[in-house]
């Protein structure tokens, strides 16, 4: 009997042994992630229940790559998509603005007006087509970067010159601030310098009512930072324009790959965007 009772008992320990192996096996495959993502399948043995369960695991493991194989092609189709749609959208745009401009050097005409709303309309589109390609590129991580150490105190003072006849032409009171020693960072000058005229676009479409803008390389809670602030309604307002969505995500995106970081201060009498190091 002690005999048969401890066959008994080394048979049960052997069936149970493994089936503990089976189970761990198909256990450390569900954890264990593949290249895409997804765990990678399992060697089905025998054709039972754990079987049956290893087969199953394989055939979700598989519909899961194909499903993630599908999104990539459908994803890397849309971008494409619009970064051609935006090139090709350039051409026809380019055109039209050269015969608005050969009409505005025409001797004055009651038409001139009009004109130059429909050129300015014609900037505004060419700024959007612009931001789409950007963002497509740079969610694609395909956008050059060239880092360096530049002066960002003379790299926003130039951006402010440029733009400043735009603000005038908009009617905002002008306040700029900017060191005489120069504040170097090492970042991409051509980014910053699209983060900077994204954050003047905003300004200009959704906050000059305020009458305001200030351009600032200034220090803050003990670190230089780039300001930029508006006396507008805060960000919570909704203006009819469109566009700030794609530009604050480019700003986003680019602030993240450049590893710098930014903070926006807002309320209903004015934002303040903050940019560090």
């Amino acid at each position: 009997m002690i005999v048969v009772y401890a066959l008994l008992l080394l048979l049960s320990f052997l069936f149970f042994y493994r089936i503990r192996i089976r189970l761990v096996r198909l256990e450390a495959a569900m954890t264990v992630e593949g290249e895409s993502g997804i765990p990678s399948g399992i060697i089905s043995g025998k054709n039972d229940e754990i079987g049956r369960l290893e087969q199953s695991f394989n055939t979700m493991s598989s519909q899961l790559k194909t499903m993630r194989e599908s999104e990539r092609l459908e994803e890397e189709l849309r971008k494409q998509l619009i970064a051609n749609l935006s090139h090709d959208l350039r051409t026809p745009l380019t055109v039209i603005r050269q015969h608005v401009h050969t009409l505005l050097k025409m001797p004055s005409d009651p038409s001139h007006g009009s004109l130059r709303i429909i050129n300015r309309k014609l900037d505004d589109i060419g700024k959007l087509m612009d931001n789409l390609l950007s963002y497509t590129l740079l969610s694609a991580g395909k956008y050059p970067m060239e880092i360096k150490d530049i002066d960002i105190a003379e790299e926003l003072r130039n951006a402010a010159a440029d733009w400043y006849p735009v603000f005038e032409e908009e009617g905002l009171e002008i306040e700029i601030e900017m060191p005489e020693q120069p504040v170097m960072w090492r970042i991409d000058p051509f980014w910053f310098r699209i983060i900077v005229d994204n954050l003047f676009q905003n300004v200009i479409r959704h906050a000059k009512a305020g009458r305001y803008i200030g351009i600032f390389c200034c220090e803050h809670n003990g670190e230089m930072v780039v300001a930029i602030r508006d006396h507008g309604p805060g960000i919570a307002y909704r203006s009819d324009a469109k566009g700030a969505e794609i530009g604050l995500s480019i700003v986003s995106l680019m602030i993240k790959d450049m590893n710098l970081q930014w903070k926006i201060d807002s309320e209903n009498i004015g934002t303040t965007v903050y940019i560090s190091i």
